[in-house]
C-alpha cells in the first residue's frame, strides 16, 4: 500500500448559538423550579446527518467510490486506479498479450470474482455491506460529548462546560456498537480544543417537561477524519478481524483469482502471468483503500454553527417517586449551518442526554 499522505485533519469548529438564552420577553417561562436540581454532568450524543443539502464538498457516493468499483467492475477499476496513479502494470500486460487474450482479460477477472463467497454469502454482497458502513461513518456521525451545568442562579443563568469525546455508531441493525475517541493529531494539534465553556440558562417548563435547557456559543476542533477512519477499521475488525485493507483482501482474493485466471486460454493462447495478475490486483486494492483514506483526510469544517435547547426530565424512581434531579435530558435539536469550504449549509441534528453517573 502506498504511504498515507499526512494530509490536514478535519477541523470541527462548533458553535451553539446563545440566540434563545435572552431571560426576557413576554414568553419568557422564568427559570427552573428551585427546588429542582439541574446542575451535574450529562452524558450526550447529538445526531448529524451530512448527506442532506450538499453539506459533504463531494456526493456521499465518491468516498467509497474505487470499493463500490471493486464490487461492480473489479477489472475495470483495478486498472484505472493504476493508469490513474501512473503505475503501469495493468497496461504493460495487456500490451504483451495476444489481441483475443487481452480482449477477454477484464472478462475473466471479473467472473472470477462474481462467482466469490464468503461464508454464507456472496463476496459482492459483503463488498456492498462494507460500503454501506463506510458512507454511515463518513456522514451520519453520533457525536458524543459531556455536558457540565454549575448550579444556576436566581434568574436560571448557568455556565456549561462542554467536552467532545469521539464518534459512536449502532451498526448492523445495532447489534455493533463502534466508538473513536477524538485525539489531537499532527503538527496542528495545538489548535484543536475538545473542552470549552459556554453560558446557558435553565428554564421554566415550555413543553410540559421538567424544566427547558438553552446553551450559548461555544466551539470545538476536532480531528474528525481520523476519527472516522478509526471508525471504519474497528467495523472491519468487527466484521473481518483486520482492518479495511485486510478485510477487503480478504474479500477480493487476489492469489485466487491470479491462480484461476492465468490459466485461462483463448484459440489456444493462455493468459498466463500469474505473478504480474497478483500485483495488479493487490495495488489496485492498495489503491482503492488510498483513495478513500485521502478523500476522508481531506475533508475539514470551515465552520459548524447551531443553535438547540432540549428538555430537562426528572425520572421516577424504582418506588414511582421523583427525588427532584434532573436525570435526561430529551428532544433536543440543534439548528445548524455547516461550512466544508464551500460556504454555509444547513443541517438539522439531534440530541439527548442522560446524567452521568455520580453525585
Amino acid at each position: 500500500m502506498q504511504k498515507r499522505h499526512g494530509l490536514a485533519p478535519l477541523l470541527f469548529l462548533l458553535i451553539a448559538s446563545g440566540a434563545a438564552c435572552d431571560d426576557g420577553g413576554p414568553a419568557d417561562p422564568g427559570p427552573a423550579p428551585a427546588d429542582l436540581r439541574v446542575d451535574g454532568n450529562y452524558e450526550i450524543v447529538s445526531t448529524y446527518d451530512f448527506t442532506a443539502g450538499s453539506v459533504l464538498p463531494e456526493p456521499m457516493a465518491s468516498y467509497a467510490q474505487a470499493i463500490v468499483g471493486l464490487r461492480k467492475d473489479p477489472a475495470g477499476t483495478m486498472f484505472q486506479l493504476l493508469d490513474d496513479a501512473g503505475v503501469p502494470l495493468a497496461s504493460d500486460l495487456m500490451d504483451a498479450l495476444p489481441g483475443p487474450v487481452a480482449d477477454q482479460l477484464k472478462k475473466e477477472i471479473n467472473d472470477f470474482f462474481a462467482s466469490q463467497v464468503y461464508g454464507n454469502a456472496s463476496a459482492s454482497s459483503e463488498l456492498d455491506s462494507l460500503t454501506a458502513v463506510i458512507e454511515t461513518v463518513v456522514a451520519r456521525p453520533e457525536v458524543v460529548s459531556q455536558l457540565s451545568l454549575v448550579a444556576p442562579d436566581a434568574s436560571g443563568a448557568t455556565v456549561a462546560t462542554h467536552r467532545l469525546e469521539g464518534l459512536r455508531y449502532h451498526l448492523d441493525g445495532g447489534a455493533l456498537v463502534i466508538t473513536a475517541p477524538f485525539v489531537p493529531s499532527g503538527a496542528e494539534s495545538s489548535v484543536l480544543t475538545l473542552e470549552t465553556t459556554a453560558s446557558g440558562r435553565a428554564t421554566g417548563a415550555l413543553a410540559g417537561e421538567d424544566a427547558h435547557l438553552q446553551v450559548g456559543d461555544h466551539a470545538f476542533g476536532v480531528a474528525y477524519g481520523d476519527a472516522v477512519l478509526s471508525a471504519i477499521d474497528q467495523a472491519a475488525r468487527a466484521g473481518y478481524g483486520t482492518d479495511l485493507r485486510g478485510a477487503l483482501g480478504t474479500l477480493v482474493d487476489c492469489d485466487a483469482m491470479a491462480a484461476s485466471v492465468a490459466g485461462k486460454c483463448v484459440l489456444g493462447a493462455c493468459i498466463g502471468h500469474q505473478s504480474t495478475l497478483v500485483s495488479i490486483c493487490n495495488s489496485g486494492v492498495d489503491l482503492a483503500v488510498q483513495q478513500l483514506t485521502d478523500r476522508v483526510r481531506a475533508l475539514h469544517f470551515d465552520a459548524l454553527r447551531q443553535s438547540g435547547d432540549a428538555q430537562m426530565w426528572d425520572a421516577a424512581t424504582a418506588g414511582g417517586a421523583t427525588d427532584r434531579r434532573v436525570d435526561r435530558l430529551a428532544a433536543g435539536h440543534w439548528a445548524a449551518s455547516i461550512d466544508f469550504g464551500m460556504g454555509p449549509r444547513n443541517v438539522t441534528a439531534s440530541f439527548s442526554g442522560t446524567r452521568a453517573p455520580g453525585p
